[in-house]
């Protein structure tokens, strides 16, 4: 089992330009058995994926030319022992969350924070980062909650 994890900045995307996005991505990953979690906030893009390397390397090969976003910055990757995501084919996250929920996730995808340089490795801070991500998704219960494998 492998997983990636990269931010991006997204060029000017519509509500439905999003949702487009989360339909295409579901249907893909459901087909390859590629689980994880999308994060929306300020123009601003984060994403957890997992699965087998080569499908989410290739993967990843894609995602970094799409035209809908830039600066893709690739955060993290190796070999995981399990999912995290093991029950979405892509979880939501957005900024309509509440706002007391969503500022740890906001820390990770502002600009103004920086990320400093990390080793492209699987490190606590991110697995605590997808886990408060992942709680949250299972605690609220929002619109954007697909549980959908």
């Amino acid at each position: 089992m492998f997983n990636l994890v990269y931010k991006s900045v997204a060029n000017s995307l519509s509500p439905t330009q999003i949702d487009e996005i989360l339909v295409e991505s579901r249907n893909f990953n459901g087909k390859h058995d590629i689980t994880g979690c999308l994060i929306y906030h300020d123009g601003f893009f984060i994403q957890y994926l997992e699965g087998n390397v080569d499908i989410v390397s290739t993967l990843f090969e894609k995602i970094r030319i799409d035209a809908r976003h830039y600066e893709v910055i690739l955060l993290s990757k190796g070999s995981i022992y399990t999912r995290e995501f093991d029950t979405w084919s892509m979880a939501y996250l957005s900024n309509n969350l509440p706002n007391e929920a969503f500022q740890y996730i906001k820390l990770m995808v502002n600009p103004e924070f920086d990320i400093p340089n990390m080793s492209v490795v699987p490190n606590p801070t991110s697995k605590r980062f997808w886990l408060a991500a992942k709680l949250l998704l299972n605690k609220i219960g929002h619109e954007n909650f697909n549980k959908d494998r």
